[in-house]
């Protein structure tokens, strides 16, 4: 897409948005959008969306979010990184867009990481009066996916245009919010929002436990036997959560006013104890 024309349909389709910061998220998220608009229709890979910018893009949740976060549908010890990276280089070329990117990338273990910078993009908008000033977003890129992940298709609408993506379903999304909550080495705010999420909904989300443990075992981590077992580890990790910790990670990306964000933050551990209480007795009744 045009660089020009993509900076007109943004201003025009906020227009009636006056907050300067909340403007600038909205601006990343119409990144996120075309950037998945090339890897869905200008690349030819069996990549699948997955994590908490899935749900943002897919379900609407009420956060911002920052990286895009793929899997392959299989391991691929020697999947082509420097071509598929040029091949975003050159989707982004800014002879043909008008795009100014700045990209670098690494492989470190299984998990090729992309950084695409956008300098000049607040400035051209008017968010910024400096020039240079950048707009980044990372794409993580596991080659080496966990067994037993299930998909699902996503239409789109974008700014760039409509198209469908490939997706981790909502049980496989679980599973992988749970074990990044009990497995990641710190606290991550966004993850206990994620988790809370996949709780409250209506319609109970099963846990695709087998994805799960695929993604424990490659991790050297517990695995579990059965769900109840899965939810008393997580209910342990939620009544040790540091809420300060929690605060500080959420509170540039979540989009409620204060008060209603300070009342959710007193709330968080009780409520989602509740939850994950309900969630067992449904899953055993």
């Amino acid at each position: 897409m045009n660089y020009i024309l993509f900076l007109k349909a943004f201003q025009e389709r906020y227009k009636g948005i006056k907050d300067k910061q909340l403007l600038i998220q909205y601006l990343r998220e119409e990144l996120q959008y075309l950037i998945l608009y090339v890897l869905y229709t200008k690349m030819s890979y069996s990549i699948y969306f997955m994590g908490g910018t899935k749900l943002r893009l897919s379900y609407g949740i009420n956060r911002f979010s920052e990286d895009i976060d793929l899997a392959l549908d299989k391991p691929n010890p020697d999947f082509p990184a420097e071509r598929f990276f040029a091949e975003i280089e050159s989707a982004f070329s800014e002879k043909i867009t008008g795009f100014h990117l700045h990209a670098n990338f690494n492989t470190n273990r299984n998990v090729l990481k992309i950084m695409l910078a956008f300098p000049g993009i607040l400035y051209d908008v008017g968010f910024s009066p400096l020039p240079s000033q950048t707009i980044k977003i990372k794409i993580e890129l596991d080659t080496n996916p966990p067994a037993f992940a299930s998909y699902e298709k996503k239409n789109y609408g974008s700014i760039a245009g409509d198209y469908m993506i490939s997706t981790h379903d909502l049980p496989t999304g679980f599973a992988g919010k749970i074990s990044t909550v009990l497995f990641r080495e710190y606290q991550k705010g966004r993850d206990y929002y994620d988790l809370q999420w996949y709780l409250e909904q209506k319609q109970k989300i099963p846990i695709n436990l087998a994805y799960l443990n695929a993604n424990a075992k490659q991790q050297k981590k517990k695995t579990f036997k059965t769900v109840g077992e899965l939810l008393a580890a997580a209910s342990k990790k939620i009544k040790k959560l540091d809420i300060s910790l929690l605060k500080m990670d959420l509170e540039r990306f979540i989009v409620m006013d204060k008060n209603s964000f300070r009342q959710w933050l007193d709330n968080y551990i009780p409520h989602t104890l509740t939850l994950l209480k309900n969630y067992k007795e449904k899953h055993e009744s």
